[in-house]
């Protein structure tokens, strides 16, 4: 190219911008006011900056938030284009942090010097982003700083520490101990020395740690934590907590292993005792959950086994005052008598049971059957008439051990639903039957009553205070009582139902 073609191209400002842009460094051209008249693409993207946050300001201006390499603030007349448009001198290498509207700290390489066109003087500064070299530098330094102050603590920790501590190599050998490690075991530094830790371990023990510590050093373990039973000089053993880790140098390399030992035997038997408490606790605590749910259920027991004998009573005695006919008086007289003395039993069998239930568990007996379901039968013999309900039996299993007032209970109640929810205008009937099967003995009470809808009801049926039927005298307790009673003598309760086609409730005893 001629120097007059050069020398015009040179004269097409797009041309010069185009040739300052390609360099790979920031440039800034300031005027001799200290104005910045000139820039290039790298400038701005170093700075974070646009063009118009650039141009016109000048290196007074706050947004250049400067701090020089000993940790001071820069201010306007310390910047190197500035000093430079001063003194006239070039300014090389200087290094500045900037943070140009806390947009990102940018550590930059700044050279300026002066250039001269004709009569006019500018400063030219270009720079470049070493902050990755400058934070790596300041890196190392902090590390070897800090790495002198870590051996420093690491040194009076291992010394001074109240743990006991042991240095050993990457082959188990003790390189070093502290005092306090010598106090726990009562042996010399030099005694140790000589027995090594192995020597004064529980074999397995030792093995075990061994083993997982050796895997430390093929870098699949980072710590181990073992609890080592030892001998003391004295001949007492001992158990301690032993907390190794292992040191690599630069290269990764094993140094040595560190192990904290910390005497754990008093801490042990304190555990140890404080389980066999907790152990008691947990009993006393649940036995007396179990004698608080009994009590509630016999409570319920009293409350609502007793309804049906006593509205019976009340009957026959209605019945007794208004009849003018001696022998269905003397009929009333001789039912109350037997009503009343069946009644005065169970309840005289509940007092004897609550008496005895703080101390013992719900006495079992051999029971009937037949019995029971007479005894019950005669409790609800008002309603049995009234209703001219029908009862099977098929008594296949003839007795059972078991508490004989939930027996009486849990008969008593289904079969009193069974004669409460009947079909209107018919009689009901109600079979009762006992058999054994792979689970044990059971018990099933048949109706064809009014049944439930199992798909809206089922999930409800044995709640506390739910009913499904309304127009009834109930309450809601009875198959609430009955389920905790059949449960807490280790049984299951079921029930299989339709609407208006009655309800069969299955016991596994």
């Amino acid at each position: 190219m001629s120097t007059d073609l050069f020398n015009e191209h040179f004269k097409d400002n797009y041309f010069l911008q185009s040739v300052i842009d390609s360099i790979e460094e920031g440039v800034v051209v300031q005027n001799k006011e200290g104005t910045i008249i000139g820039f290039n693409t790298k400038a701005l993207e170093i700075l974070l900056l646009n063009e118009k946050e650039l141009f016109g300001k000048t290196s007074y201006d706050e947004m250049w938030n400067a701090i020089l390499e000993d940790g001071s603030v820069a201010s306007g007349e310390q910047h190197p284009i500035s000093v430079t448009l001063k003194t006239g001198q070039p300014q090389t290498n200087v290094l500045m942090q900037v943070n140009m509207f806390n947009r990102g700290a940018r550590w930059l390489n700044i050279n300026s010097r002066l250039i001269h066109i004709g009569d006019d003087v500018f400063a030219f500064a270009n720079f470049s982003d070493v902050t990755d070299m400058v934070q790596t530098n300041q890196s190392l330094t902090l590390e070897k700083q800090q790495r002198k102050i870590s051996e420093k603590k690491f040194s009076n920790v291992f010394k001074y520490s109240s743990i006991g501590k042991a240095i050993l190599s990457p082959e188990g050998e003790i390189m070093d101990v502290n005092d306090s490690l010598c106090n726990m075991l009562g042996y010399s530094r030099e005694e140790l020395f000589q027995n090594g830790l192995k020597n004064i371990c529980d074999e397995a023990d030792y093995a075990e740690n061994a083993a997982l510590t050796r895997q430390m050093l093929t870098s699949e373990l980072k710590k181990v934590e073992k609890e080592i039973r030892f001998t003391k000089k004295d001949g007492n053993r001992c158990w301690a907590t032993v907390t190794t880790s292992l040191v690599r140098d630069d290269a990764r390399n094993p140094q040595f292993f560190i192990s904290q030992i910390q005497e754990i035997t008093e801490l042990k038997q304190l555990n140890k005792d404080l389980e066999i408490q907790n152990r008691e606790l947990l009993k006393t605590q649940m036995a007396l959950e179990k004698k608080v749910s009994q009590l509630k259920e016999f409570a319920g027991i009293i409350t609502h086994d007793v309804r049906g004998p006593a509205h019976n009573i009340r009957k026959m005695l209605e019945m007794y005052e208004v009849t003018e006919d001696p022998e269905l008086k003397q009929a009333s007289l001789d039912y109350l008598k037997k009503v009343s003395a069946d009644l005065t039993n169970n309840l005289n069998e509940l007092v004897q049971i609550l008496q005895i239930q703080m101390e013992k568990d719900i006495p079992k007996s051999e029971c009937s059957f037949e019995e029971i379901i007479n005894s019950v039968c005669l409790q609800l013999q008002e309603t049995i008439n009234q209703k001219k309900a029908v009862i099977h039996t098929d008594l296949q299993a003839g007795t059972l051990l078991y508490p004989r007032v939930f027996l009486q209970s849990i008969i008593y109640n289904l079969l009193s639903n069974s004669l409460k929810y009947v079909q209107p205008d018919q009689p009901p009937v109600i079979e009762i039957k006992t058999f054994r099967d792979i689970t044990g003995i059971c018990l099933t009470v048949k109706d064809y009553g009014l049944g439930i809808d199992m798909k809206r009801f089922g999930h409800m049926l044995f709640r506390f205070q739910k009913s499904f039927h309304s127009g009834f005298d109930s309450k809601g307790i009875g198959l609430y009582l009955i389920k905790n009673q059949i449960e807490d003598q280790g049984g299951t309760i079921s029930a299989e139902s339709e609407p208006n086609k009655g309800i069969t409730f299955t016991v596994r005893f």
